[in-house]
Order: structure tokens, then C-alpha cells, then sequence
């Protein structure tokens, strides 16, 4: 009796320990999504940024632009 139920302990324990690690994968791979997710929204608020500070050097600069030409007219 005593092979007999080492085997089924062990056999238990394997299918236990199946079970632990197709759970445990299930949760790496949801977490996986979620910072997939959040990498994607943390991108777009940075292209937005961009986009934001583009146009503000963009008006900067036609200002500048503007200011020494007109400095350079009064010459």
C-alpha cells in the first residue's frame, strides 16, 4: 500500500502543480495586456504633448522670426 499511495500523492502533486502554473500564466498574461494597455495610453499622452509643444516652438519662433526682421528693418 505504501508505493500506492506515494503514487497518487505524486500523481496529485503534479496535476496540483499543472493547475498552479497554467493559473499563474493566465495572470502573467493579463498583466502582460494591462501594461501593454497602459504603454499604448502613456504613448499617446505623449504624442499629444508633442504635438502641444510643436505648436507652441512653432509660434515661438514665427514670433522671434518676426521680431528680428523687424529689428533689422529699423537698421
Amino acid at each position: 500500500m505504501g508505493i500506492a499511495s506515494s503514487m497518487r500523492d505524486l500523481t496529485q502533486s503534479i496535476a496540483s502543480s499543472r493547475q498552479d502554473r497554467a493559473k499563474r500564466l493566465g495572470q502573467i498574461k493579463e498583466e502582460a495586456s494591462q501594461t501593454r494597455e497602459e504603454a499604448k495610453d502613456l504613448i499617446k499622452g505623449f504624442q499629444a504633448c508633442r504635438k502641444e509643444l510643436k505648436a507652441e516652438l512653432k509660434e515661438a519662433s514665427a514670433s522671434w522670426q518676426g521680431l528680428t526682421a523687424a529689428k533689422a528693418k529699423t537698421k
